[in-house]
């Protein structure tokens, strides 16, 4: 799965970028050359700064919002409307194709909307999922 997103926060700020979605695999790339690249692979998160690439930092699952999301994709193309997850309350707006649409992410530490736009379903390279060297992707 192939999409782009758009973060809408709180108070008012908003990131874009896409995602790629293979397996267990996830790649959430944000098109502003200051901020970073998430990876989740094999139950780790890895950032990577846009800026230098080479460089990489593991993150501690616990507490992070992605592995929830993960079971939250499981339920495809049967979501619930609401998730209440380890201090997170996620909601879900699916859009005419059963995939997610938006999701209203809220807690304690974060409150933001991410919409997911001109999602495709289709084979991705797994180069794109290394961090060692990370790949450039460039959507077609």
């Amino acid at each position: 799965m192939i999409c782009n997103f758009e973060e809408v926060y709180k108070n008012g700020q908003i990131q874009q970028g896409f995602f790629l979605l293979k397996d267990k695999e996830l790649r959430y790339e944000y098109t502003n050359h200051d901020l970073y690249k998430i990876f989740f692979l094999n139950e780790k998160i890895f950032v990577i700064e846009n800026q230098n690439p080479s460089k990489f930092q593991e993150l501690n699952t616990e507490g992070s919002v992605i592995p929830i999301i993960f079971d939250i994709y499981k339920d495809f193309p049967n979501f619930k409307k609401k998730y209440h997850k380890k201090g997170y309350k996620i909601l879900v707006e699916k859009n005419n194709n059963n995939f997610i649409k938006r999701l209203s992410i809220q807690s304690s530490r974060v409150n933001v909307s991410i919409y997911f736009i001109d999602c495709i379903s289709e084979e991705i390279n797994e180069k794109y999922f290394r961090i060692k060297p990370v790949s450039e992707y460039v959507r077609n």
